[in-house]
Formats: C-alpha cells, sequence, structure tokens
C-alpha cells in the first residue's frame, strides 16, 4: 500500500477528497474505504437536528439511543451540565441518521432501534432468546435476538 498527498487548490477550504486506487474492489480497498469513512464521521463531535421548525446542535456523545417511531425518530439524550435527560424527535429515517454517526459508537439492536455503546451499562437475559440493553439515565431497550450476537462480537464477548 502506498499513501501520498497531493494538494489540489481547487477544493474548499476544509475539504478533504480520498482517492483508493486498486485494480479491482478488494476487501483491503473496501476496507480501507471504510475506514476513511468511518473517520470522517468522527471528525464531528455534534449532529444537527431539524426538529420542527427548529435546529438543534446535539453532541454525537450525547446520544444514548435512537428510536424509530412512526415516520420519525425519537433521540434519546443524556442529562448534561445545564440540560435534563430529555428526548428529540425528528423526521429521518434510522438507517440514513446512522450514517452520520460514528459506527464504532452506534449500534443498531432491533429493526427499530440503535444505541451509543458509550451509555451502555449492561445487558441483561430476557424472554425469547432478546436481552435488555441497560443504559445511562434509566433507559432499557430491547435488543432483539437477531442483534444479539452482532452486539455481543462488537463487545467482544
Amino acid at each position: 500500500m502506498t499513501i501520498m498527498f497531493r494538494a489540489n487548490p481547487e477544493l474548499e477550504d476544509g475539504e478533504v477528497n480520498i482517492v483508493i486506487e486498486a485494480t479491482a474492489p478488494t476487501a483491503e480497498a473496501l476496507s480501507v474505504m471504510k475506514a476513511a469513512e468511518t473517520l470522517g464521521r468522527r471528525t464531528s463531535q455534534t449532529i444537527s437536528i431539524d426538529t420542527d421548525g427548529r435546529i438543534e446542535i446535539v453532541r454525537k456523545s450525547a446520544i444514548i439511543a435512537i428510536e424509530v417511531h412512526g415516520n420519525s425518530l425519537m433521540l434519546r439524550l443524556a442529562a448534561t451540565p445545564g440540560s435534563p435527560a430529555h428526548t428529540l424527535n425528528t423526521k429521518d429515517r434510522l438507517q440514513h441518521f446512522m450514517e452520520s454517526l460514528p459506527p464504532s459508537d452506534f449500534v443498531q439492536i432491533s429493526k427499530q432501534v440503535a444505541i451509543n455503546l458509550r451509555h451502555l451499562k449492561s445487558l441483561e437475559a430476557s424472554y425469547s432468546g432478546n436481552m435488555t440493553a441497560k443504559l445511562t439515565d434509566g433507559v432499557d431497550e430491547t435488543v432483539s435476538r437477531r442483534y444479539v450476537a452482532d452486539l455481543k462480537k462488537t463487545l467482544g464477548v
């Protein structure tokens, strides 16, 4: 693998383009692309949330869980200095919203819910092979049995 820098005066200030060159889209090339994409998501510590005519700037680290409710998402936010734990609602799709979050921190635990691993305190066995994710600020979410194995793998269990 060769890594090089090339200045491009046509880019805007702060804009960075990454080009991956290979003979074919190999596993290694795709892995490098995914790593670059992840790095790009991590650079911003905040995310803009459009909530009915108001745009809230939220620290990604404050998001505890994201839940699908009909055609919208409900974000459960942790208490921060000067702000109690609360929720925000936004019109978005879960999969699209997850693309703006670092995949090393946020994982989907059911078709309807994703959580921030930094807020995960424990996992407890539940019924029918499901588990309950115990999160900060008293938030509990059900981990669908379909997602349990992937979650355990992510946690190194």
